[in-house]
């Protein structure tokens, strides 16, 4: 059952990711960048979802229901050697029971050694209009930059969004279709997600999934 619920999680992130890598193109890249996370670092962000259906016959996506029943997600930083950054992420679910795996991420262009594994991690100081990967092109960009407060002072915290269209690829008939609206608020100095938001609007019937992602605990952040 555990290994099930977390499989789902994983289908939801591989999702997330897709819709997120969707229109990226890669291309080479040589400048190298800052990495603003170290060995040690933790981050623990906990996840709800939300169903908005028409009608209650209509079945809610097994996803959403289990990451409802998640208490609490975390990732643990272990090896940063630029572009990669290699974590341990822990699923811990509400019945007591959890789940780890380890994963290398390439900050750069986003690839993943752990498919659906946290992708959260991008190179510091990017400026308003910069690509989140830097080695891709017709990706995501900067749309701005705001300031949040924390216990420990205010920070630079960039906003990032990507929206598409994409089929059902739970539909037989490849006919269903959703709009995907993903916001994403990444700490500006550490290059870390900070906030995450993803709307699904399905066609026939239709149906709005909602996904949170928020940081609620780090060893190097005093979350408010």
């Amino acid at each position: 059952m555990l290994k099930k619920k977390y499989l789902v999680i994983i289908a939801f992130i591989v999702l997330l990711v897709a819709i997120i890598a969707a229109i990226y193109t890669v291309q080479p890249f040589s400048p190298k960048e800052k990495i603003g996370v170290k060995a040690g670092d933790v981050f623990t962000y906990q996840m709800t979802g939300a169903a908005d259906v028409p009608s209650s016959d209509i079945a809610i996506p097994e996803n959403y229901l289990d990451v409802n029943r998640t208490d609490y997600y975390r990732v643990e930083i272990t090896n940063v050697e630029y572009p990669f950054v290699t974590y341990i992420e822990t699923t811990q679910f509400k019945n007591g029971t959890s789940f780890s795996s380890e994963g290398t991420l390439n900050v750069e262009n986003g690839a993943n050694t752990n498919v659906g594994g946290f992708w959260g991690i991008f190179i510091v100081n990017l400026e308003k209009g910069k690509l989140a990967r830097p080695a891709v092109t017709d990706g995501i960009t900067v749309d701005s930059t705001e300031t949040r407060s924390y216990q420990d002072g205010d920070r630079p915290t960039n906003f990032l969004r990507a929206e598409g269209e994409f089929y059902d690829v739970e539909d037989p008939t490849f006919s269903r279709t959703y709009n995907a609206y993903t916001y994403m608020y990444v700490d500006k100095q550490l290059g870390i997600l900070v906030e995450l938001k993803d709307i699904q609007i399905y066609s026939e019937p239709q149906i709005m999934l909602t996904t949170e992602w928020k940081l609620v605990n780090s060893n190097v952040l005093q979350i408010p």
